[in-house]
């Protein structure tokens, strides 16, 4: 069963795959090559077998000619240990007259059909099995000629068992050569597979963990091919879903405690109705004065349950793009005056004193009215709130490259360092209590800070403790 598991792997299926290519290679190079040496070797025996019976030939033609046969029988067994083969002199009536070999068959007269050619005058060639040597041979048949006439033959051959023995060492090479060549080839398959296996495999263990909440594992990167580029994938992925896993346990953290944060903020006005109500419905007051107290409190408590209602629909609405901003091109100096001009009924109550410097060049800018508006009531609202009775309030307005800044600057108390980047969370207060006194819902500046954004603006706060806060956000010039 492990074996059956291991060859089920991408690496055992490299491994099969690249050993049968292997093989099936060899098999067909040593056939080709046992084949093409086996001609080669054969035609090669077969040229010197005829150049040698030309030389044999060329020597013998005159005393065959003549007849003198015992010159003949002399020059062969005088020469015959530098002949490549074994050699027959045939005369020109196909009776052998000397050889080299088996003596024997000296004085047998060969058959017409096997002389017939070479007494033609063409050199015959022949593989195959021999009657007069009982085995397969190859050997060759040349002519004799003298004075424009075949007056015998040479026939020069060589038993192919001979032959044979020097093929079977060369299948036997190219047998051992293959052996060695389908070890390495394991070696180097195995190799090459574990180096394709391992960053998978340890993809698949890294997914696991993954899925089990472990996104704190990465591949690592051993090469600039595909599985490289792979893992390179995978470790991309792996960031970005530990990103998304953190971002969406962030925004679940934060849902939480504005389901928190809206609940306690709906209770405690609820609660003072639910007594006020009560106490009014029992007739719990000792006088007519304290029974209109009661009903000025309540109608107090429900408009802040509307304000609070409202302001959620508003930023619930702006952050998901809900409520279409009117973008034109505005002058912001008549929207800043005029939103001054609406709390001063305010400023008046608390005898603050409010300078406005807007300069002189101050460009037109890209926004939408109501918003912007909406904006400044609720900053400058809250430098009031702040800010100490007879105190100043200073709105200023500059450009700045291709951005319009506007600032509101109190002379509050400050707020705390460790507090400048929570105050943009939804119902942050840094005095709650001072805050539920003015009536505020703790969700201006969030509705602040998601409007400067969809007008692809900034706003931020500089504040120091005793000395005072200022709001600054950003609007794009018009003509940018």
């Amino acid at each position: 069963m492990k074996l059956l598991r291991s060859i089920d792997t991408i690496s055992g299926k490299l491994m099969i795959r690249f050993t049968i290519i292997i093989l099936v290679t060899l098999f067909i190079l040593a056939i080709s090559l046992s084949y093409l040496f086996q001609n080669y070797y054969y035609g090669s025996t077969e040229k010197k077998f005829i150049d040698q019976g030309n030389k044999i030939a060329a020597l013998l033609q005159r005393s065959l000619y003549e007849g003198n046969y015992d010159e003949t029988l002399f020059f062969l067994r005088d020469s015959q240990r530098f002949f490549e083969g074994n050699v027959w002199i045939v005369d020109s009536k196909g009776l052998i007259l000397v050889t080299t070999q088996q003596k024997e068959l000296q004085g047998v007269r060969l058959n017409k059909n096997e002389v017939k050619q070479v007494f033609q005058g063409k050199i015959v060639k022949k593989r195959g099995f021999s009657y007069y040597f009982g085995e397969p041979v190859l050997f060759v048949a040349v002519p004799i000629n003298f004075a424009n006439k075949v007056v015998g033959a040479v026939f020069v051959y060589s038993p192919l068992a001979g032959i044979g023995s020097t093929l079977n060492d060369l299948r036997r090479l190219v047998l051992y050569a293959a052996l060695i060549a389908i070890i390495l080839t394991l070696i180097l398959s195995f190799t090459l597979s574990k180096s394709f296996s391992r960053p998978l495999k340890r993809m698949q263990k890294i997914s696991l963990n993954m899925a089990h909440g472990d996104f704190d594992e990465r591949v690592v990167i051993e090469s600039e091919d595909e599985v490289g580029q792979l893992a390179q994938s995978f470790n991309y992925l792996a960031d970005k879903l530990q990103e998304t896993i953190a971002s969406l346990q962030e925004k679940e953290e934060q849902q939480r405690r504005f389901v928190a944060d809206v609940s306690h903020e709906l209770r405690t006005p609820l609660t003072s109705i639910q007594g006020f109500v009560k106490a009014l419905r029992d007739g719990v007051y000792e006088s007519e004065q304290d029974k209109e107290e009661y009903y000025q409190i309540i109608l107090s408590e429900v408009k802040r349950l509307i304000r609070l209602v409202n302001d959620l629909l508003d930023l619930s609405q702006i952050e998901l793009g809900q409520i279409k901003m009117e973008m034109e091109i505005l002058d912001l100096k008549g929207i800043i005056k005029n939103s001054i001009r609406n709390l001063m009924p305010k400023i008046k109550d608390k005898e603050l004193r409010i300078v406005i410097e807007l300069a002189d060049d101050l460009p037109l800018v890209f926004a939408d009215r109501d918003r912007i508006e909406q904006v400044l009531i609720n900053l400058i609202s809250n430098a009031i709130d702040f800010t100490p009775q007879g105190e100043t309030i200073k709105v200023i307005s500059k450009r700045e490259d291709d951005e319009v800044l506007v600032m509101i600057k109190d002379t509050g108390p400050g707020i705390p360092v460790e507090e400048l980047n929570n105050i943009w969370n939804r119902f942050h207060k840094v005095d709650k209590a001072r805050t539920r006194d003015r009536g505020g819902t703790g969700l201006g500046l969030s509705i602040v800070r998601e409007i400067i954004r969809h007008h692809q603006g900034e706003v931020w706060v500089e504040s120091e403790l005793g000395k005072g806060s200022t709001f600054i956000f950003s609007l794009l010039v018009a003509d940018k």
